[in-house]
């Protein structure tokens, strides 16, 4: 509880720190090895992120959370066609993670699948509607298709909900 407290305030070192002790004398607690890959993705310290995210895959091969933070740090090491897979396994056990398919649609983006990635973040929207990062995220992938004018419209979303 205490690790995840550090983590929620941004002290992502310490919690760190805790979550190791805990994944050490429990290694097969799911919830310490995702609290440690967070908190390692948080200090940019990704590769040990992914390390200890595949513990916890190969632990809880069902959880939509361990999948979705394993696809983000994917994604932020440049691993997009990895953090795409992940990512389809996180939106596939939880139909309801906007978070999970704007990340979907955006590593997608990455590997030039753009009616794909448009599939995504559609459905991003549809559950979180104010989502602005999913609206520019669309805009990029109809910029790539070459419709410019469906592109401006998504960013003119986008800055309108980011307005509020």
């Amino acid at each position: 509880e205490r690790a995840e407290a550090l983590a929620e305030a941004g002290d992502h070192g310490e919690a760190a720190e805790l979550f190791g002790v805990v994944a050490a004398a429990r290694p097969d607690h799911v919830p310490a090895l995702l609290g440690l890959g967070k908190a390692l993705a948080a200090q940019s310290k990704y590769e040990a992120a992914e390390k200890e995210l595949r513990k916890a895959e190969r632990l809880a091969p069902d959880s939509a959370d361990v999948h979705l933070q394993l696809g983000a740090t994917l994604y932020k090491r440049g691993n997009y066609a990895a953090a795409a897979t992940v990512l389809r396994r996180a939106v596939e056990l939880d139909h309801e993670t906007a978070l999970g398919y704007v990340l979907l649609g955006e590593a997608l983006n990455q590997t030039g699948e753009s009616d794909a990635a448009i599939e995504a973040l559609e459905e991003a929207v549809r559950i979180q509607p104010e989502s602005s990062r999913a609206y520019y995220a669309m805009g990029l992938a109809f910029d790539r298709k070459g419709k410019h004018e469906r592109a401006a419209e998504m960013y003119r979303l986008s800055r309108e909900v980011a307005k509020g």
